[in-house]
C-alpha cells in the first residue's frame, strides 16, 4: 500500500477541523434547547468524537482518491507511451517495407516489387509504355575494370532512369544488369522519347579509371501496353525488341515490331 501523502494528511486535518467545528456548533445550539448545559463530558465529546472518527475516515477517503488519481495519471502516461511506441513501430515497419521493396545499391524497385506494382497497374486498367534497359558489355566492364566499377555503372544507369522518369512511373532492377520501366500513361512515341533521353544520359556517364573513360551504354527495347494488359506477354515483347537493339549494334532503342527472323538471328 502506498504511503499517505502530506497533501492527503493536510486535507484530512482540514476536514477534521471543519467536522469538529460543526460538532461544537451543533452541541452549543442543541444542548440548551433540551435544557442541558454545554460543559463537562458533553463538551469533550463534541471535540473528541469528530477527531476520532473524522480524521481516520477522511484520511482513508482522501488517500483512496489520491491513489485513484495517481492510477489515472499513470494510465494516461502509459497510453501516451504506447501511442509513441506504436508510432515508432509504424515508422520502423514503413522503413523496413521500403528497404525490402528497393534494391540497396541502385535504389530501384526489386524484381518482385516491380512486378507486383506492374500487375496492379494492369489490374487498374492503366496504359503506358514498358521498357527493358540492359547494360551493354557489362561482363567486359567487370572483367576489365573490376566489380566496383561495374557497380558504379549500374548506379549511374539507375540515376539516369530516375532523372528521365516521372513520379507516376515505375522502374526496377529485374536482373543483374537489367532494368524495367513502366511509363504510366505514355503513348509509344512519348515512350520512345524517354528511352532516347535515357540512352543519351547513360552514354554521357563519366566514370574514369587509369585505362581511361569507362564506356557505359544501354540497349533498350519497349512496347506500348493498354489497360488490363498481359504482363508476361508485354515483357516478352519488350525483351524481343531489346534483343533486336543488341543485335543491331547495342546502345540503341527499339520500340517497333520485331520480326521472328530478328530473334532467331539474335
Amino acid at each position: 500500500m502506498a504511503a499517505i501523502s502530506r497533501r492527503t494528511i493536510g486535507k484530512a486535518l482540514i476536514a477534521t477541523l471543519v467536522s469538529t467545528g460543526i460538532s461544537v456548533l451543533i452541541a452549543v445550539s442543541v444542548v440548551p434547547v433540551f435544557g442541558g448545559t454545554y460543559d463537562g463530558i458533553g463538551m469533550w465529546l463534541s471535540f473528541i468524537c469528530p477527531i476520532v472518527i473524522a480524521f481516520p475516515a477522511s484520511s482513508w477517503q482522501f488517500h483512496q482518491s489520491d491513489m485513484l488519481r495517481r492510477a489515472r495519471d499513470e494510465l494516461a502516461a502509459l497510453h501516451l507511451e504506447l501511442d509513441r511506441l506504436h508510432s515508432n513501430l509504424k515508422v520502423a515497419h514503413a522503413a523496413l517495407e521500403q528497404k525490402a521493396r528497393h534494391d540497396a545499391m541502385t535504389g530501384a524497385l526489386t524484381r518482385e516489387a516491380f512486378l507486383t506494382d506492374l500487375n496492379n497497374a494492369s489490374a487498374a486498367g492503366r496504359t503506358g509504355t514498358l521498357l527493358l534497359a540492359d547494360a551493354d558489355h557489362f561482363k567486359r566492364i567487370n572483367d576489365s575494370y573490376g566489380h566496383q566499377t561495374g557497380d558504379e555503372a549500374l548506379v549511374a544507369i539507375a540515376a539516369a532512369i530516375a532523372a528521365t522518369t516521372g513520379v507516376r512511373d515505375l522502374w526496377g532492377r529485374i536482373g543483374g544488369e537489367e532494368f524495367a520501366i513502366f511509363l504510366d500513361g505514355s503513348e509509344l512515341e512519348e515512350g520512345r522519347a524517354v528511352a532516347e533521353a535515357l540512352r543519351r544520359r547513360t552514354e554521357a556517364t563519366e566514370i574514369r579509371r587509369e585505362k581511361g573513360r569507362v564506356p557505359v551504354t544501354v540497349s533498350i527495347g519497349g512496347v506500348a501496353v493498354e489497360g488490363h494488359f498481359n504482363i508476361r506477354q508485354a515483357i516478352a515483347d519488350a525483351d524481343r525488341r531489346l534483343y533486336r537493339a543488341k543485335r543491331i549494334g547495342r546502345n540503341r532503342v527499339v520500340l517497333d515490331e520485331v520480326l521472328d527472323e530478328d530473334v532467331t538471328a539474335a
